[in-house]
């Protein structure tokens, strides 16, 4: 079969599309920066019909550059950020803003299900404990604090799944992202009635869309769909995946034991295992392709601190990226490189937008001191999202055999130097995938098992992903990294009390 499949990938800070062919090389990519707002303290929304507007522009421009026809495109896979919320009325109009994962309104509504129990009734049926960006926690909030709104929900989506409705008309949801969204009986595969009762929201039942496989199909671009991508009208649609699963896929993670680490916005941990795994409360398992399930640790601690440091931060750097055309994390990462591993008494936590281990938790540097520089901050930031990758890792691997590679993906993935601190501060070597948008091909690759493209999800590994480069860690590098992280470890568990104490403080200044 000859052709091309075409990658949808709506991040939490960019939308993608991507087209691929069959050996999953780009042939054509666009991408443009979410229209993401902050209208409260707490609060992370996105425009739906932004959404749409701007996922439909880069599909066309990806089309445009990859200068395919139309009808040469096979099927088309998106993939997503995995929970928050995208609700629909009745009439299949947006009800309201997206909200995204990262969005901490709905704390009080854990705090309340914690000191009720409900996180301990609802843990053996999903096996991961709900927290404040998930679609339970923001629907339980709608429906005390936005009440018009919870009464007119007729579909409550994820992000891909508004992307796919928007193409094919058609509402669903596939199994990946509704298992990582707390949604899904774990023992059964499906929803489960008696969860949305534990978390009182019973009425939103009728309002899950159905599930349909990854690697299926799930409807067809409709006319209007065409009209506004440039996609051919029938173009078969597949199930899709939510990015923490489609970029283990895209990344060729597919055996038992296989580890993937995504240092994007979010940073992500999965092992492909066999079975979901029932230990610690902070992980969660996701269904993954047939057979196997992902077990991840994530926490929004990853690459968002960089660009947040980069935005307020670094007008030089920025200024010096333009002038040599090039970007400014090339940049960053030249300065981080003139400093040797642990080469700063500063410490950092990545933690701006929470932590998996404690939501309270708050980034800061501690041990800075007048002859400290940009560039010294800059190290300790990316030393600090190591660090947090590592204590992720640490918990995911408890008990389970640790591999001797990882592959790794995300924005840190394309920086050598932060691949190469992953290598040494995690002790593996971390084999980086060729290609830049991952978690598109992994959605591409959902497409072409939907169309028979690929004879299942192991021969399009096979046929279309390839490893780039190999960081091998360095022992000495690893002893450095390893003293300062037992500090970072320290002054987290020191800080555990004033963050709660510091988001007490918060809420009453600005109440969410």
């Amino acid at each position: 079969m000859a052709g091309y499949l075409l990658g949808i990938d709506n991040g939490a800070t960019v939308t993608k599309a991507v087209v691929f062919d069959l050996a999953g090389r780009a042939v054509g990519a666009a991408g443009q920066k979410a229209a993401v707002e902050f209208p409260r303290a707490g609060w992370t929304e996105r425009p739906i019909e932004a959404l749409w507007r701007d996922t439909a522009a880069v599909i066309r421009q990806a089309i445009a550059a990859a200068g395919v026809r139309p009808a040469q495109i096979l099927a088309v896979g998106a993939c997503g950020h995995g929970n928050g919320l995208y609700l629909l009325d009745q009439a299949g109009a947006p009800l309201r803003p997206g909200i995204l994962s990262m969005d901490t309104r709905a704390e009080a509504v854990v705090g309340e299900w914690r000191a009720a129990g409900v996180l301990d009734a609802v843990w053996p049926h999903i096996l991961q404990t709900p927290y404040a960006g998930q679609p339970p926690a923001l629907l339980r909030w709608l429906k005390l604090r936005e009440p018009d709104t919870y009464a007119r929900i007729g579909a409550a989506l994820l992000i891909k799944d508004y992307v796919r409705y928007r193409l094919t008309g058609a509402l669903s949801g596939d199994p990946t992202d509704m298992s990582a969204a707390g949604l899904l009986g774990l023992q059964t595969g499906a929803y489960a009635p008696e969860l949305l009762g534990m978390f009182g929201i019973p009425e939103v039942a009728g309002a899950l869309p159905p599930l349909v496989p990854s690697g299926a199909l799930a409807g067809r671009v409709t006319p209007a769909a065409a009209r506004d991508t440039g996609l051919l009208a029938g173009t078969p649609v597949a199930g899709g995946m939510f990015d923490a699963a489609a970029g283990p896929l895209g990344a060729g993670a597919a055996d038992l034991g296989q580890v993937c680490i995504t240092a994007g916005t979010w940073g992500v941990n999965a092992l492909v295992a066999a079975a979901p795994l029932a230990r610690d409360r902070q992980l969660f398992s996701a269904a993954y392709t047939p057979g196997s399930w992902l077990a991840i640790d994530a926490s929004p601690s990853s690459g968002a601190n960089l660009e947040w440091f980069v935005t307020e931060l670094c007008a030089e750097e920025r200024a010096e990226a333009q002038a040599r055309g090039v970007s400014v994390y090339e940049v960053c990462g030249e300065a981080v490189a003139r400093r040797p591993p642990a080469g700063t008494s500063a410490i950092f936590h990545p933690f701006l937008y929470g932590s998996g281990a404690q939501p309270s938790a708050r980034a800061g540097f501690y041990g800075l001191a007048g002859w400290h520089t940009r560039a010294d901050l800059l190290r300790a930031l990316y030393e600090g999202v190591a660090y947090g990758h590592l204590s992720q890792l640490d918990r995911l691997l408890a008990g389970e055999p640790r591999p001797r590679a990882a592959r790794m993906i995300g924005g840190g993935a394309r920086s050598p130097v932060w691949a190469q601190m992953f290598a040494d501060v995690l002790d593996l070597t971390i084999e980086v995938p060729s290609g830049q948008e991952i978690g598109a091909r992994g959605a591409a690759l959902c497409a072409g098992v939907a169309v028979g493209a690929y004879a299942g999800y192991a021969d399009a590994v096979a046929r279309a992903v390839s490893i780039e480069r190999a960081h091998m860690p360095d022992p000495a590098a690893t002893a450095r990294y390893r003293a300062a992280y037992a500090e970072y470890q320290r002054i987290a568990e020191a800080m555990r009390e004033p963050w709660e104490r510091l988001r007490q403080l918060e809420n009453e200044r600005w109440p969410r």
